[in-house]
């Protein structure tokens, strides 16, 4: 017979004891500089489910490092689904993920939603953006990193605890993610007037993009709407520069070097607010299909030429047989989940479960291209046409 599980749905998942480890020290305490300290292993943890959707916290407790006096102390929580923590490489990403609250006491009310966000997040990254989530609870191990505050001395990590009945879910709040995104700014109109709509990533809610050509010091904001004006102060954003553009600012987003860039925007909703990552990647536009000899990898043999102008053509390499064109832009996802077209002279960014052809759009999606032909793209226009 199994033995049944205890759903927590209360406000905290709480530890029946906490410890505290202070030294006695002279008037002139040494520094210490530990290897690790003690987190505490849950006493119900073996045989309760952590249901993270419809808990507000889970409560952690440790043991201070020992710096060989009491100090402020400032703890990070990592999550990862295996035991063994490894660090990033050149070659792989780390295999756990750091939350964002940063707690300065030896027992923290961790939020729940906020683990379940990042545990979704790890899921993805390990998994694969199509990876289904698992219908029962699983294992989530946690480990802590401590410093002194206010400092880099003392950095320690603690022991790793294991939480073998987990349940994460898709959602923890009534937030849906955004239909639209918008970004304004110096680059596209100096009275900022125009609010240029996104093109939306197939398949993955929230998450948008656009190549525009930013002038040197370019200032802009975004938002989910017209004139809701999101800046780099922000505290749900961060920024990640791929492309070298050089972000900074202290309202407006400031671009600091001139050029092409897709800029890309994925929105989570975490809670009852949503939190942004703006992501500058480089202006890599491509061909792809029958008509470069069915290449279907980001190549530089069909890299398109990146023009030196805010007014000027993308140009494709020459095609090399006969066929239908399918064009993309380079990021971190799959081609085809920023694919696009041309229709009726326009730029069309895929919208639908595209099987086989743009043909299944309907007429004039798709682009028959034969060798030797090239694709001009003007993307301040939005207009492009076949030559």
């Amino acid at each position: 017979m199994k033995k049944p599980f205890n759903i927590l749905l209360a406000t905290t998942f709480a530890l029946p004891l906490f410890m505290a480890c202070e030294t006695d020290t002279d008037s002139n305490p040494v520094l210490n500089e530990p290897d690790t300290f003690t987190l505490n292993t849950p006493a119900y943890a073996a045989n309760n489910v952590y249901d993270l959707k419809n808990a507000k916290s889970v409560e952690l407790t440790c043991c201070q490092p020992d710096y060989g006096f009491p100090a402020a102390t400032t703890y990070k929580v990592h999550a990862s689904f295996d035991q063994e923590f490894t660090e990033a490489t050149e070659e792989a990403k780390a295999n756990y993920t750091e939350l964002e609250t940063i707690h300065s006491t030896a027992r923290m009310n961790v939020n729940a939603s906020e683990l379940n966000n990042a545990l979704l997040d790890l899921w993805t990254a390990v998994n694969g953006e199509q990876a289904e989530l698992p219908a029962q609870p699983i294992a989530v191990y946690i480990r802590l990193k401590a410093n002194i505050s206010g400092s880099n001395k003392g950095e320690c990590v603690s022991n790793v605890i294991g939480l073998p009945n987990v349940l994460i879910s898709k959602s923890t709040g009534s937030l849906a993610p955004p239909k639209t995104m918008f970004i304004v700014g110096s680059m596209l109109d100096a009275a900022w007037k125009v609010w240029k709509p996104m093109a939306g990533v197939y398949g993955m809610d929230g998450q948008f993009y656009s190549m525009i050509y930013f002038d040197a010091n370019s200032e802009f904001k975004f938002g989910t709407k017209e004139n809701e004006y999101i800046g780099i102060n922000d505290n749900r954003v961060t920024v990640a520069d791929k492309a070298g553009a050089g972000i900074s600012g202290n309202d407006n987003f400031v671009v600091e070097n001139a050029g092409w860039y897709l800029f890309y925007v994925k929105a989570v909703a975490k809670g009852d607010d949503y939190q942004f990552t703006i992501t500058f990647y480089p202006a890599e536009v491509y061909l792809f299909g029958s008509t470069t000899g069915d290449s279907w990898a980001f190549t530089d043999e069909w890299k398109f030429a990146v023009p030196a102008t805010k007014d000027g053509n993308f140009v494709s390499p020459a095609m090399t047989a006969s066929g239908e064109v399918r064009m993309c832009f380079k990021t971190d996802l799959d081609w085809w989940r920023t694919e696009f077209t041309l229709h009726d002279g326009e730029i069309f960014y895929r919208d639908f479960n595209l099987i086989n052809s743009w043909t299944e759009k309907g007429d004039g999606y798709a682009i028959q291209g034969a060798a030797g032909d090239v694709i001009e793209l003007n993307f301040t226009a939005g207009t492009g046409e076949k030559k």
